[in-house]
């Protein structure tokens, strides 16, 4: 500990300090009233005006702290009076000066100190100081206000000096003169009946003349330097003054300083003599500059006008109550108002109702025991609690707060600060029901340097991905890291490291065992805060990627095999003669590869174009061309077989596959796509239909009367069948109706694709077609144990169609959807508008569509399960007949599936809206 060392005048700055006659004296409330503000302002524990005496230190005002004195040799203020500004000591504790000094190392603890010297007379008598039990740093506005409060101090001391000397100056007129001419104080003496004054030097200093300057003097000279606005005031004094009703002529006023700027100065006096009249006669009276005082009192007032300010603007409120269990109001600021409903007068001194009247009931035995248990323990309290709004709504409020204790260590007030956060916990209330609606977890993660870890927050999602609640893992984060897979864990430290070591975004990728002990892929993101304490706090976000890591996994397989059928691709494009070309819908622009002249047999001299192209059409493909080109602007698919004439004459058959870039990007329209000569395979599917068309109908007669004929075996009309043939025959009739229906579905596609047959398009009423498919499917359903629903809101409903083959389509994706729904399981059929057209969907609850065979659900002869023991029968042509049936009316046909959960089938035909021109055809 260092002992602070002695000003080199120090007899002359003791001389002073005994001068103001402060030491060993009361307290004052004009001292008392500065430090009070101070520690307000500046938020300090302890505040002090310390005179330093030759061997200790004297506090004249005192605010936190109980003691009178402390010895000079250990003192802090004995250091600041040697420093001409602030003296500032941020932790004591590590200043070499003060780190074992007594007042550091026991009560009252101090770690925090700030000085600023009070100067008398060119004197440093002693400080304002600031103290608390935590380091802290000034910074330049709070430097400020406790030089201001310093200059107040002074002031407040050169005033109680100056009314020291007033009052000598009463008791002894004699005495007081001749004090008068020993400081700075003027004097003045007026004859109120001839207006002849006398003014000291000083009188005429304090304007800035000399006495000679001014000459001569009279009643005019005050009048003329005095500020215009407070003649009437000083008229008003003096007259009260002569009326006998104020024993002192006490004026306050403003005067031209020689320089052109105004001063304040204090004139005090009194009549001493009258006339045989009882006139008065002689007055004298003291004239003192003031103007450094209010100077001071500006500043303090801007001070406490800033603290008001302050308090008013700050969104909570202030208080100071008597520690009762009212919570009686000495001080409350006005925001209680919005938050209670009432005003802050009606809760000082219980003027109108306490305090503790508009807390809710539930939590008042709650704040009692905790602030009981602060008050004891000397510690602030922090505490959430309702209000009891006056129009019945309930506010959450937070309240810190703290006591006041005096000397004897009993409680005298409780300070405290209350802030509405009504809105705080609604969003934090909205907050936790969005983030339970996350699929994943929203957490904060923290970990300190010497390796501990926890999750500060975590929302209830962390236990769906990591299997522990987040209580268990509020402290210690060991429960997770246990889930993570072993593999995994190098990488997540070190990922988590470089993010805590770079304060970056903090990504990674890893597993985690479920509680079946099946492994999930996790992603998280956070972001990383550094915290006073030295760890790092991440807030971030938690999801389990597994399904979307399975898909890039797959594609990742598909690339693979993309790339290897690009090679064959490439080779069988060279082995099968297919050309690749670009062309543009707007520009007319064609390119085609090298082939394409192969294939179209024209000399690769020869500039490729439109023009070109379609003269080499086939005058009956040309129509089916620019149809599909027109398509491709809607589906951005080209697709379309058609025949070319080669230069030769030769007609040779092409297969025109290309896609249509999206049109946002595409301004041009551009085709890329692909020709291959199919000449070969066409000719190969001529020849098979021309088969299937002979085989079919060769074979319908005779099968039909071999189906005929078991029947009628079957029908027991021929006689009893013996009992060991009939499930051969039943075999057999099942059989052959199978052979039927294989002969009816093969003519009719052979008809389909031929074009050959007929269609009576006519408008349907919608709600009775469907109710007939449903009827007409009721006996199948019946059996299979499945039901059927129909629905169709709008009874008016109607579309363009042919009514039986409407009713093949709808009976054909029935039947399939019962045939593939479980036991007891419902199939619906519905429809609706859908634009221009009427959407019919057929959903069952089945199984769904196998993901390999959806390319092929519409392809003849494709059935799901190819095998010889699937379990529903078919001909793997309904579907393809449905397709072109739909087709044919002008319509589109797809479907929906769900693995496990069923398939829904759609088929959209044009909606009739034109009833002049013929009937609905009611089909019932």
């Amino acid at each position: 500990m260092k002992p602070p060392e002695q000003p080199a005048d120090e007899a002359l700055r003791l001389k002073a300090l005994l001068n103001t006659c402060l030491l060993d004296t009361s307290s004052e409330q004009r001292f008392d009233r500065l430090t009070l503000l101070v520690q307000q302002c500046l938020g300090t524990e302890i505040v002090l005006v310390s005179l330093v005496d030759s061997k200790r230190q004297w506090f004249k005002s005192k605010q936190g702290l109980a003691v009178c004195e402390t010895a000079r040799e250990i003192s802090f203020c004995g250091h600041a009076i040697l420093e001409p500004d602030i003296f500032e000591v941020t932790d004591a504790q590590t200043d070499p000066r003060f780190y074992d000094n007594p007042l550091v190392t026991a009560a009252p603890y101090i770690r925090f100190y700030a000085g600023a010297p009070l100067t008398i007379d060119g004197q440093r008598l002693g400080t304002l100081c600031i103290i608390d039990s935590k380091p802290r740093q000034l910074d330049s506005r709070e430097r400020q206000i406790l030089r201001d409060f310093a200059a107040a101090v002074e002031q407040e001391i050169i005033d109680r000096l100056q009314e020291q000397a007033h009052q000598k100056l009463v008791s002894s007129e004699l005495l007081y003169r001749s004090v008068l001419e020993g400081t700075r104080i003027g004097t003045w003496q007026w004859n109120v009946q001839s207006g002849e004054t006398v003014f000291n030097e000083r009188w005429a200093e304090i304007c800035g003349y000399t006495l000679a300057e001014l000459s001569p003097v009279d009643i005019n000279t005050w009048l003329s330097l005095a500020h215009p606005e407070d003649l009437a005031q000083s008229a008003k004094l003096l007259a009260q003054h002569f009326a006998g009703e104020l024993p002192f002529y006490d004026c306050k006023c403003r005067m031209k300083h020689k320089a052109g700027h105004w001063i304040w100065v204090h004139d005090r006096g009194r009549v001493v003599s009258k006339t045989a009249d009882g006139e008065p006669l002689m007055m004298y009276g003291t004239h003192a500059d003031i103007t450094e005082q209010k100077e001071a009192e500006a500043a303090l007032k801007a001070s406490r006008d800033q603290f008001q300010a302050l308090v008013t603007n700050i969104p909570g409120i202030t208080y100071r109550c008597r520690a009762d269990n009212n919570w009686t109001m000495l001080y409350m600021s006005g925001s209680i108002d919005p938050l209670s409903g009432y005003p802050a007068s009606d809760f000082i001194n219980n003027s109108v109702r306490s305090y503790a009247s508009v807390i809710h009931p539930a939590d008042q035995p709650r704040l009692e025991l905790a602030l009981a248990r602060a008050v004891t323990d000397k510690q602030p309290w922090l505490l959430q609690y309702r209000v009891m709004n006056k129009s019945g709504e309930l506010r959450w409020v937070e309240e810190r707060g703290r006591a006041e204790y005096n000397q004897l260590g009993e409680v005298i007030y409780l300070d405290g600060f209350i802030l509405d956060i009504t809105e705080e916990k609604n969003l934090k209330q909205q907050l936790l029901k969005l983030t339970s609606q996350l699929p994943g977890v929203v957490y904060q993660y923290q970990q300190w340097p010497d390796g501990r870890a926890a999750f500060p927050y975590a929302s209830d999602n962390i236990q769906k991905i990591y299997g522990v609640l987040p209580e268990q893992v509020k402290d210690d984060a060991t429960a997770v890291f246990k889930k993570i897979h072993q593999d995994d864990l190098a990488g997540l430290a070190q990922s988590i490291e470089q993010s805590a070591k770079s304060l970056s975004l903090w990504q990674h990728q890893y597993r985690v065992y479920d509680a079946s002990g099946a492994l999930s892929w996790m992603s998280g993101r956070a972001t990383p805060e550094l915290m006073p304490d030295g760890s790092t706090l991440w807030h971030g976000y938690i999801e389990d990627i597994t399904a979307i890591k399975q898909h890039y996994l797959t594609l990742e397989q598909i690339n693979t095999q993309l790339n290897l059928s690009q090679q064959r691709l490439d080779m069988a494009s060279e082995t099968a003669l297919m050309g690749f070309w670009q062309a543009s819908l707007i520009t007319g622009e064609v390119w085609w590869s090298a082939v394409i002249y192969q294939i179209f047999g024209v000399d690769e001299a020869i500039t490729p174009s439109v023009a070109l192209f379609k003269s080499l059409l086939h005058p009956d493909d040309r129509q089916r061309v620019a149809e599909s080109e027109q398509r491709a602007l809607t589906t951005g698919l080209h697709d379309v077989v058609h025949r070319i004439i080669r230069p030769d004459g030769t007609i040779r058959w092409v297969h025109e596959l290309a896609k249509l870039l999206p049109l946002q990007d595409n301004p041009e329209q551009i085709l890329v796509g692909s020709v291959q000569d199919v000449t070969d395979r066409m000719l190969l599917q001529q020849m098979k239909d021309a088969f299937i068309s002979t085989v079919s109908h060769e074979l319908r007669t005779p099968v039909t009367a071999i189906s005929g004929a078991i029947t009628l075996l079957n029908s027991g009309k021929l006689g009893e069948v013996p009992a060991f043939m009939q499930k051969l025959l039943a075999v057999a009739e099942r059989n052959s109706k199978r052979l039927s229906q294989l002969i009816n579905d093969l003519l009719d596609i052979e008809k389909l694709t031929a074009g050959k047959m007929p269609f009576a398009i006519r408008p349907l009423r919608v709600e009775n077609e469907l109710l007939q498919a449903a009827e007409n499917i009721q006996p199948f359903a019946h059996q299979q144990k499945v039901n059927i629903n129909y629905q169709c809101p709008d009874a008016t409903l109607s579309v363009a169609a042919d009514a039986l083959r409407l009713q093949q389509v709808l009976t054909n994706l029935l039947s399939n959807a019962i045939k593939f729904s479980p036991l007891d399981s419902q199939v619906w059929l519905s429809a609706k508008q859908v634009g221009d057209t009427i959407q019919f969907a057929i959903k069952d609850h089945g199984d769904g569509i196998a993901p390999e065979f959806r390319s092929r659900v519409f392809e003849r002869f494709a059935q799901a399960d190819g095998s010889n023991l699937r379990q529903s029968g078919g001909t793997g042509l309904g579907l393809a007949i449905c397709k072109e049936l739909v087709q044919q009316m002008h319509g589109d046909i797809s479907f929906e599936t769900e693995t496990g959960k069923g398939t829904t089938f759609y088929f959209y035909l044009p909606a009739h809206t034109d009833f002049s021109d013929q009937p609905v055809e009611e089909t019932l």
